[in-house]
């Protein structure tokens, strides 16, 4: 009787649909196999991911303050300028990298800018100012809600996104596309 059981087990196909010969049998297709490995495959990993960082009992949430600043950013690629060099000091080649200039307009004057990244859409290089471990950008503020941008050129990018980080804790964010 094993022997049959086995036998009929074998010869199993289980990409086949169920059929009326067989309707104690359930056999799944390979998209259903797909789908629950993958669905087993998440709940393992949101069940890790929940264990790995709770939340403090004692710590409240906070939400992140967030403002709907939309800033102007004008690419106006190389201009001829070259204010700042490569790297976190920005002292690599300075003055001899024909800088991508870029101008911000709509910052907030009544805020204090505490941070500033521009970030191509490559991925492959951030800027920011103050630089802490990407490259560093050169910024002035021009008065008017308007700033001056030199970044230092990397592989090239169709889009560059500009935030404004303030002081207190709120942002404001604009897209500048490459001609």
């Amino acid at each position: 009787m094993l022997e049959a059981l086995h036998r009929k087990a074998t010869q199993l196909d289980i990409t086949q649909p169920v059929t009326p010969s067989t309707p104690h049998m359930y056999l799944l297709s390979k998209n259903q196999i797909l789908f629950l490995v993958s669905w087993l495959a998440l709940s393992l990993s949101a069940v890790a991911c929940s264990t790995i960082a709770p939340q403090q009992p004692n710590e409240p949430a906070v939400p992140p303050k967030l403002i709907l600043q939309r800033l102007s950013v004008a690419f106006l690629g190389q201009d001829g300028s070259a204010v700042i060099g490569s790297g976190c000091s920005g002292d690599d080649g300075k003055g001899t990298i024909i800088n991508y200039h870029i101008v911000v307009g709509g910052v907030d004057e009544n805020k204090q800018v505490h941070r500033i990244i521009v970030a191509g859409d490559n991925s492959t290089l951030t800027w920011e100012f103050p630089c802490s471990d990407n490259w560093a950008l050169s910024a002035s503020n021009l008065g008017n809600g308007n700033w001056e941008i030199f970044i230092a050129p990397s592989l090239s990018s169709k889009v560059y996104t500009v935030m404004f980080f303030y002081d207190d804790d709120t942002f404001a964010l604009g897209v500048g596309v490459a001609p």
